[in-house]
């Protein structure tokens, strides 16, 4: 079944491949366009699939008639100037598209990986035999799936390692003895009906005789005290061995009580007597190679096999949920740079006022030191420059001029873009120098610098104290360590 369920899946998984990696190849090779020179396609691997997501952006928007929420293309406009809202909407669906099917692809390879990859030797030596480990070795487990008339069940297998022969236990003293005795039923009221848990202690209150316990019960006494009962069909009387040791003095002392029995289904003794001849086995054994395990029980065939793990679906729901975080993760990196927009628009704001009133001072009109601006900042991008979000709208105010808008539109249209209120207003005030002359103009103007003065001095404590903030993870961290060294040391000279 589990090898059937295998081929299934490696069929589905190479159809599903195959077919999406020529519907990648078919739109690479439709497409004439250069991805590279898009913006926010940097990735080799996205530039190879970005044609499929276009063609499924294509399909969403034109035969399903699906866009993106307005507010969002207006972010996305934001963050790369001078889209218009039908490439900002592609560029933002075609990037996610293309993440989404670069992580289908390597889900699938990563299934495909998991099935053909080679199954680890099985443990289990001609059906019934399972090797030991030497005996300077460790006790092992290993779970075995076990098959009894048409049942199967998955058991965990102890498999002792190879052992020498035991030295008997030796003297134990008097008063150990005595507590034990008195305590080590529990809440049973005699040794001759017990049906609820032992009080196996491990501690002689005023005493320093350590105690442990020996266990020959069929495995119906655990280690904790607990009872097996299940495996119990008539009253059966069981012996516990209580050793108290004091360095390399030994006394044992032995304890027989009665084990109550329980009611059992057929089933249930089927599988203790199974328990009780891998027990028998595993004793016989003890000093062989292998350890064998049972054939039948309780006159039925047993088989086994060793379960395989089953890493497909894990990969399959990991994949999923990546796929559904994206969007998720993609809306919140863009609402990051909208924020980061408007802390650059703000702390650049103060040093373009001062530049534009230096300008005009020197007796340029508004156009002239808007040009001027606009080439200065060309020259620093030419020559190694980062791009400021400012001076890219500027950017695109001139060339808007130079395509033939009106002027005031054009400044209009600016402080909107930028959609921050102290930008608004600049613009509203160049359009009104358009309007009704240059008289009050550089005056206004000059006020203008004298409040971003204030305001560039509020920007600098604003990011002083951001800045402080992030280091007080760091200091708080350093003055722990400062404490815990000199704890340290002080217990060292206690």
């Amino acid at each position: 079944m589990a090898y059937l369920f295998k081929i299934i899946t490696l069929s589905c998984c190479s159809i599903f491949l195959i077919l999406i990696v020529a519907f990648i190849q078919v739109n690479f090779k439709k497409s004439k366009a250069s991805t590279g020179k898009l913006p926010g396609v940097d990735n080799i691997f996205i530039k190879r699939v970005y044609p499929a997501a276009a063609s499924i952006h294509s399909f969403l928007k034109n035969k399903l008639h699906l866009s993106l929420n307005s507010n969002k293309v207006e972010d996305i406009k934001k963050i790369y100037t001078g889209l218009d809202s039908n490439s900002a909407e592609k560029l933002y669906s075609c990037n996610l598209f293309s993440i989404i099917i670069v992580i289908v692809i390597c889900t699938i390879l990563l299934v495909m990986v998991i099935i053909v990859a080679p199954v680890k030797e099985s443990i289990l030596e001609s059906g019934y035999f399972i090797e030991r480990d030497i005996p300077e070795g460790n006790n092992k487990e290993t779970k075995l799936g076990v098959s009894i008339d048409g049942e199967e069940r998955e058991v965990t297998v102890g498999i002792p390692a190879r052992k020498y022969n035991d030295n008997e236990l030796e003297i134990k003293f008097k008063e150990a003895m005595e507590y034990t005795r008195k305590n080590y039923l529990g809440e049973n009221k005699s040794s001759e009906k017990v049906s609820k848990s032992l009080n196996l202690v491990s501690y002689i209150p005023d005493n320093a005789v350590n105690i442990s316990w020996e266990y020959d019960t069929g495995n119906i006494v655990n280690t904790d005290g607990t009872l097996e009962r299940s495996q119990v069909t008539e009253p059966v009387v069981v012996q516990i061995t209580a050793i108290f040791s004091y360095y390399d003095t030994e006394r044992t002392m032995p304890l027989e009580f009665t084990v109550l029995p329980v009611k059992k289904s057929n089933k249930e003794i089927i599988w203790n007597k199974w328990n009780e001849m891998f027990s028998k086995l595993s004793d016989l054994s003890d000093s062989k190679k292998f350890l064998q395990l049972p054939a039948e029980a309780d006159g039925k065939k047993v088989s086994y096999k060793v379960p395989e793990k089953n890493y497909i679906l894990p990969v399959i729901l990991s994949g999923t949920i990546i796929i559904a975080l994206i969007p998720v993760i993609t809306g919140g990196r863009l609402n990051e740079n909208i924020k980061q927009r408007e802390q650059e628009l703000r702390i650049d704001y103060p040093g373009f006022v001062e530049k534009f009133v230096l300008l005009i001072s020197a007796g340029l009109n508004c156009k002239g030191a808007w040009y001027r601006m606009a080439e200065e900042y060309k020259r620093k991008l030419q020559d190694g420059g980062k791009k400021r979000y400012l001076y890219e709208e500027m950017l695109l105010t001139e060339r808007q001029m130079e395509n033939g808008m009106n002027e005031a539109k054009a400044y209009e249209l600016f402080g909107r873009r930028t959609g921050l209120l102290k930008y608004m207003k600049f613009s509203t005030l160049l359009v009104q120098n358009l309007k009704k002359g240059p008289a009050d103009l550089l005056r206004i103007l000059e006020y203008e610098a004298d409040d971003v003065l204030k305001e560039r001095r509020e920007n600098a404590k604003i990011l002083g104290e951001q800045a402080g903030t992030k280091l007080l993870m760091p200091m708080v961290i350093m003055m722990a360590e400062v404490f815990a060294i000199i704890i340290y040391a002080a217990f060292q000279n206690m």
